[in-house]
């Protein structure tokens, strides 16, 4: 299918976060309803966001476009719980729009284990997770 483009990656221990930073909270974001409502938040989507995978991915093209400070760092706090309710196919779709955006940098945050699994998630979505940190 498709590789985890570079600017997907965990966030190391020693790793200052940019000032700018967005936080996504990954207990928010169990199901593709919830990651649809937690992003629209953090990220004030339009009122037109349509809640569904091409919306998702119109707002952040939107957003990349407008922003003329350049790519926007996200960290995703408890990474590993990312679509975790829903089926692999989904976390692929979500990683594939990230991946072909010019969106910025989604640093993972989560323990290494977590986020170990999530790697485990990710190459079953068809996608070749980042290294990630030994635990």
């Amino acid at each position: 299918m498709n590789t985890t483009a570079h600017c997907i990656r965990p966030l190391s221990g020693s790793e200052t976060v940019p000032a700018g930073a967005k936080e996504i909270l990954g207990t928010r974001c169990r199901t593709n309803i919830d990651l649809f409502a937690e992003w629209a938040s953090v990220f004030g989507f339009p009122t037109w966001f349509g809640r569904d995978w091409s919306a998702f991915e119109d707002c952040l093209r939107t957003l990349a476009e407008a922003d003329e400070s350049g790519p926007v760092t996200l960290v995703l706090r408890n990474a590993a719980l990312l679509l975790e309710d829903e089926d692999p196919g989904q976390l692929g779709i979500l990683l594939d729009i990230l991946g072909g955006s010019d969106f910025g940098l989604l640093l993972l945050d989560d323990s290494a284990d977590d986020l170990d699994q999530l790697a485990r998630r990710m190459t079953a979505a068809g996608f070749t997770p980042p290294p990630m940190p030994e635990g």
